[in-house]
């Protein structure tokens, strides 16, 4: 007889349907599939779609797209950038929450510039989370702006120790950080990578 254990739904934090823009990729129908394959639920999907989720326009494609192909219940990310510091966060009640590119990430979604996400930070309303990929140095200026914001923020796909470093001590002191990482950063390391066949292994961030 096998052994089985019964779990509730599982929540995936991070999906990137790319839908719309690169479907050939995957899409709302495919990508939701492969959830409930695997015992997830709800996803969330991000918003570095192209055109990426911006604004009321590419948000209300966005949802068009994901209620008539998806199969599982969903949310959407919204994407801050340098020039919606003023208007994005009208778009709260129908995301899931706002989503900062502090680095380089696929298309041009990068958001430079600490009065900017500082205006983020500070607009962005307390109900609905802030996430961020946030790599190295920009990892402690958007915690020191968390710090100084008295704002919770969630620190996306940390892969470096000095990052997990950074992330304990303001909690230590108390800040609401959380963060997430995925399996090849928490089990792999450089050591484990075969030299004539590294293209197989990179992957963004390192």
């Amino acid at each position: 007889m096998v052994s089985l254990i019964r779990l509730p739904g599982l929540v995936d934090p991070h999906v990137h349907f790319r839908d719309p823009g690169h479907t050939y990729k995957e899409d709302w129908s495919s990508g939701t599939s492969s959830a409930l394959a695997g015992g997830y639920t709800y996803v969330l999907a991000m918003p570095n779609t192209s055109p990426p989720i911006i604004d009321s326009s590419s948000l209300n494609t966005m949802l068009d797209n994901a209620q008539g192909n998806a199969h599982c219940d969903y949310g959407i990310h919204v994407a801050g950038t340098s020039k919606n510091t003023a208007t994005v966060s009208a778009l709260s009640k129908n995301s899931s929450g706002l989503k900062l590119y502090l680095n380089d990430t696929f298309g041009d979604l990068r958001l430079d510039g600490l009065h900017n996400i500082n205006a983020h930070i500070s607009r962005w309303p307390d109900s609905k989370p802030i996430l961020c990929h946030a790599e190295t140095y920009m990892t402690a200026a958007v915690l020191m702006l968390a710090v100084l914001r008295h704002r919770s923020v969630h620190i996306c796909h940390v892969s470096r120790k000095e990052e997990i470093d950074l992330i304990r001590d303001v909690r230590d002191r108390g800040l609401s950080v959380t963060c997430e990482v995925t399996p090849h950063h928490l089990f792999m390391t450089s050591a484990d990578v075969d030299s004539t066949r590294r293209g197989r292994y990179t992957v963004s961030p390192p």
